[in-house]
């Protein structure tokens, strides 16, 4: 996949922000461990926010409560989202933890940074947005999302010296596991536009001290030796990574919830 762009010569970055309108707050997959609610105006719904750094996980899957309370991240009140956007959803997951800066010709904001890690507006790399597995058609201040949608954010790169990726990755796995009986994982990857997905070949998987490589059929099977509550953890090379839950559980006990 070569993702979505944001170049530096101005055409060039004209078209790609028309393109991908993921980086901009137009004005107008996985358990979540945490679960926030604005104080004031709470709409029905919950939806799922995570942030993929360039190294490490900065948000894993995070449920939030939609707020009708409007986002401004430069102190001009004009300069709004509503609550109910994507950027609602970015700014309840990360409690405001993000920045951006004001485009006037846009007439939008440029994300330009989220829990500490940034990225220079003039330069190649810039924040991704996805719904739903696939990459987001409209700014996260101008899309709202439905209850049940996963919002995804992760460093991107445009121009001919940037990495081709081979996806975003996704898993599918049982929540719970038997301990010492193999346990299978399937990984897929979402390359293109549509979230078209495809077997993950080669990606590692790996909680709890156990870890497998996934196979022709995009599948891999752990063992675990432990039981509690452990967290999936995919990878893989020039990928965007993915985590999910599972709770171990000796035969018979049924103590996972």
């Amino acid at each position: 996949m070569q993702r979505t762009h944001s170049g530096r010569p101005a055409l060039i970055r004209r078209l790609a922000l028309a393109a991908a309108l993921s980086v901009l707050l137009a004005a107008t997959f996985a358990t979540a461990p945490l679960t926030t609610q604005a104080s004031a105006g709470i709409t029905a719904g919950a939806v799922t926010v995570r942030v993929e750094g360039t190294k490490t996980t900065l948000l894993p899957a995070t449920r939030v409560v939609l707020s009708t309370s409007r986002v401004t991240k430069n102190g001009v009140a004009a300069d709004s989202c509503a609550g109910t956007s994507a950027a609602g959803a970015l700014e309840l997951a990360t409690h405001g933890d993000w920045t951006a800066s004001w485009s006037a010709s846009y007439k939008a904001y440029f994300l330009t940074g989220i829990e500490g890690l940034s990225f220079p507006s003039a330069g190649a790399e810039y924040w991704a947005f996805w719904v739903n597995d696939a990459p987001a058609s409209e700014g996260i201040c101008g899309y709202d999302p439905r209850p049940g949608d996963s919002v995804l954010f992760f460093p991107d790169c445009y121009g001919k010296k940037c990495p081709k990726s081979t996806g975003v990755l996704g898993v599918k796995a049982a929540s719970v596991a038997v301990l010492g009986t193999p346990f299978k994982v399937a990984v897929t990857a979402y390359s293109d536009a549509r979230g078209t997905p495809s077997k993950a070949v080669g990606a590692t998987v790996s909680a709890g001290g156990s870890s497998a490589r996934t196979t022709a059929d995009g599948t891999a099977t752990l063992t675990f030796t432990h039981a509690g509550a452990l967290t999936l953890k995919v990878t893989a090379p020039h990928a965007i990574r993915t985590e999910a839950s599972v709770c171990v559980e000796a035969a018979g006990a049924k103590t996972c919830a």
